[in-house]
């Protein structure tokens, strides 16, 4: 039996890097006593899927993850005994039985930007850069470039945020950060960016 279950990370929660995460799920499903298969192998690990990590800092409000059951198991008892076992700023929304024949994969997600005292691109800067065939950036650590402009869908502003809907290519997917900065929106050392939200995820199954 699969699962997959929804959940938002918040508050200091946001601050944990996805291998914690991992950990804090692990030992949660440990505790709710939810028999999980588990990998063949010299090292074997509980079969957890995660189809796209959470990057720290960032909110998310319909994360997924999902799990394969040693046996069947009422999803409502499940739910009921996970929650019990997860901090206050890691709350599950759903859980429901999926397909085991078919591993899931992103299609693209949604993230929504709160500029930093209202802080929005130049008029134009969007169209401008939604027009371009190519945006090449270097990522830190990577020899080969890539460009992030067929990831990006669309760009949405209103008076007090922005909407970056982006889709997953067979290259990767463009970063909201790589977005931001090229909408003269800076994040990280010159943090201009008072909140983003991954508001969704939408997956292949």
């Amino acid at each position: 039996m699969r699962i997959q279950v929804k959940f938002i990370k918040q508050g200091s929660l946001r601050f944990i890097s996805h291998h914690n995460l991992m950990k804090l799920f692990e030992r949660a499903i440990r505790r709710a006593k939810i028999s999980v298969k588990m990998s063949v192998g010299y090292n074997p690990r509980p079969k957890i899927a995660y189809p796209l990590a959470l990057p720290v800092g960032i909110k998310g409000i319909d994360e997924k993850l999902e799990i394969e059951l040693c046996e069947w198991m009422d999803v409502s008892e499940l739910e009921t005994r996970l929650k019990k076992q997860l901090p206050e700023n890691m709350q599950i929304t759903s859980v429901e039985p999926i397909s085991s024949k078919v591993k899931s994969t992103v299609k693209d997600v949604t993230y929504v930007v709160k500029p930093k005292n209202g802080k929005m691109p130049e008029a134009g800067i969007a169209d401008e850069l939604l027009s371009k065939d190519a945006v090449i950036i270097q990522r830190k650590g990577k020899k080969r470039a890539f460009n992030i402009r067929p990831s990006i869908d669309s760009i949405k502003t209103d008076s007090q945020s922005i909407d970056l809907d982006l889709k997953m290519t067979p290259e990767g997917m463009a970063r909201p950060e790589e977005v931001l900065l090229h909408l003269g929106l800076k994040v990280g050392k010159d943090y201009e960016i008072s909140e983003i939200v991954r508001k969704r995820v939408n997956l292949f199954s």
